[in-house]
């Protein structure tokens, strides 16, 4: 690491990017009648959602589907997660949202440009919920609770010891505490993760 840091290095991307020749999920070859899918976000950061009404989108000519998270709910299980404690997760909010741009609908259409469209036609009705953003007051008695079956926010702690502390803690001759403040990490990909599938129902594999 020490013999990186100060050296200029080439990234491998660069030759395709700069020139013109990278490629994106746009730039693939898809099937004839391939469908475009469009997300509708959440704008609050914490609400119920009451209804989400689809007529108008449904009725517009190339829309093919209005899936929700009800939809989601009675096709699949929720995702799998390692925590031991009943969180529900779906690919769609069900029920409520826990986030700004939580995922609430999913348009498909035969084009992006319908998809969009119709997305704008979906009627969502929220009841806002009481949000708390920092992470030390969402862990007191009274906060909001994101996943009311848990009855906390603070729903997964990892505590470490190796050795022991106590008699070293004990014997020291002075001792720091310290809190840390870890801010959010996160990335900006040229392009996020894209899927292309095809049923094929002659296919047994």
């Amino acid at each position: 690491m020490s013999q990186a840091l100060g050296t200029p290095l080439v990234r491998k991307e660069d030759p395709a990017l700069l020139s013109g020749r990278g490629r994106y999920a746009d730039d693939l070859p898809v099937p004839n009648g391939t469908l475009h899918a469009h997300v509708i976000r959440s704008p609050h950061a914490h609400a119920k959602v009451l209804r989400i009404d689809a007529a108008a989108a449904l009725a517009l000519p190339g829309v093919a589907a209005v899936i929700t998270g009800e939809d989601v709910r009675n096709l699949t299980d929720p995702f799998l997660i390692a925590l031991k404690q009943p969180v529900h997760q779906w690919s769609l909010a069900v029920e409520r949202v826990r986030y700004v741009g939580e995922a609430v609908a999913l348009v498909v259409a035969e084009s992006r440009y319908v998809a969009e469209d119709a997305a704008e036609l979906v009627v969502t009705d929220y009841e806002p919920l009481n949000a708390v953003i920092d992470p030390i007051a969402a862990c007191g008695k009274s906060a909001p609770l994101l996943h009311p079956a848990c009855k906390t926010n603070e729903i997964s702690v990892r505590k470490f010891a190796y050795g022991d502390t106590a008699t070293a803690f004990a014997a020291a001759d002075r001792t720091i505490a310290l809190t840390v403040d870890y801010p959010r990490l996160s990335f900006t990909p040229m392009e996020c993760y894209v899927v292309v599938a095809e049923f094929r129902p002659n296919d047994k594999s």
